[in-house]
């Protein structure tokens, strides 16, 4: 289940609002489900909750389904495993330009993750007049960057998710590696589905999220979990791999404020997120 429309993929029950998934074991850190991903399946359960229950064009005219994200804030609760879980969605509000849906991912009969949503219509890859994007940020093309290795050599166990992203580190990023963080605290990279299939807007709840931890290039490499992570969709994404960076805001104790922002491949602005994480010193 490599390709990440069928990892994202849920089941109707037939009781309206609750629908089952099955949590892919590829798209782990270790041995935990990656963050964005558990985001991208909430997504699209509740996209398609709306599209079952015939509320997914608004005011049940013929415009524009709303199926994509435009904004998904997740809580983490607990860490699911790999496997069935289940799905409850809500709908909140159906409106002509939006839908608002509360989403939660159960498993074992215990709360593991809830999202609320705003699902939309984004425009396509093409830049619009008046559109204000931030410059994308310079790396090293994507061929002269190393891919991510799947196992790592710093006893941190595999990482699954590194078989089905293509994740390149930009050189100027992996001091930490080496033990000589820049002290910056920024990470920045390349992000490409294995399958090469084009990102689509589901896919940047990942890619949003697929970097390693911004604190690393501040020498604090130990776990550092998800909190809650705030994720805003701009546009749908043009074919080719991600550029993305992520910075650490704010960091105290055992608390981090992280941004991250994502251009694609014609350098537009698609997607932005912040999450605020524990860190273990």
């Amino acid at each position: 289940m490599a390709e990440l429309a069928k990892a994202t993929s849920t089941e109707p029950t037939g009781e309206i609002g609750r629908r089952t998934a099955l949590l892919d074991e590829q798209w782990c850190v270790g041995p935990k489900m990656h963050g964005g991903y558990l985001l991208a399946v909430l997504a699209q359960a509740a996209v398609d909750e709306i599209a079952d229950d015939g509320s997914g064009s608004p005011g049940g005219t013929a415009g524009p389904a709303h199926d994509v994200p435009e904004a998904v804030t997740g809580t983490f609760l607990r860490a699911p495993e790999p496997g069935p879980a289940v799905v409850t969605v809500d709908v909140l509000r159906r409106g002509r330009g939006a839908t608002q849906v509360r989403a939660r991912l159960d498993q074992d009969d215990r709360p593991c993750v809830e999202v609320a949503l705003v699902l939309g219509a984004v425009p396509g890859p093409d830049p619009h007049e008046g559109d204000v994007s931030p410059t994308p940020i310079t790396l090293t093309p994507f061929e002269q960057c190393e891919r991510r290795p799947v196992e790592t050599a710093d006893g941190r166990g595999a990482l699954p998710l590194m078989d089905v992203v293509d994740t390149r580190l930009d050189p100027a990023s992996l001091g930490f590696l080496r033990g000589h963080p820049t002290g910056e605290g920024r990470l920045s990279g390349w992000a490409e589905l294995d399958t090469r299939e084009v990102w689509s807007p589901l896919g940047l709840l990942v890619a949003l999220d697929v970097l390693p931890p911004a604190c690393f290039d501040l020498g604090l490499t130990g776990w550092s979990p998800t909190m809650s992570l705030t994720a805003h969709v701009h546009a749908r994404p043009a074919p080719g791999p991600l550029r993305v960076t992520q910075w650490v805001d704010h960091l105290v104790g055992e608390r981090m404020h992280e941004t991250c922002r994502v251009w694609d491949a014609t350098g537009r602005m698609v997607g932005q997120a912040t999450q605020l994480a524990a860190v273990r010193r």
